[in-house]
């Protein structure tokens, strides 16, 4: 899976963590992918975090402290377009104001 944008990790009672990514496949189809074993699961709508913990209890017995966190690299990218749309504005406000 290419385009990862979220882990949804939860712990086993031994405290071994399992975590399945969330993000995007080819033809820009949203994907959740077990790293512990070959489960893949395409997503129509919603429910991705729901499905999977559900995974990663029914299949890895990994039901404690479920969590669903942004991948950095994603949220790096988001943070820097928003930076850049603010960026455009505020020339963009600036020149108006300077024309008047």
């Amino acid at each position: 899976m290419r385009g990862v944008t979220h882990h949804i990790t939860a712990t086993r009672e031994d405290g071994t963590v399992f975590e399945v990514s969330y993000g995007y496949g080819p033809g820009q189809r949203r994907l959740l992918g077990c790293r512990h074993c070959d489960w893949t699961e395409r997503i129509t709508y919603g429910g991705a975090r729901h499905k999977g913990l559900d995974h990663l209890a029914q299949a890895h017995g990994a039901l404690g402290s479920p969590r669903m966190t942004a991948d950095p690299a994603a949220r790096r990218q988001a943070l820097l377009i928003m930076f850049a749309c603010f960026a455009v504005a505020a020339v963009m406000l600036w020149w108006a104001a300077t024309q008047g």
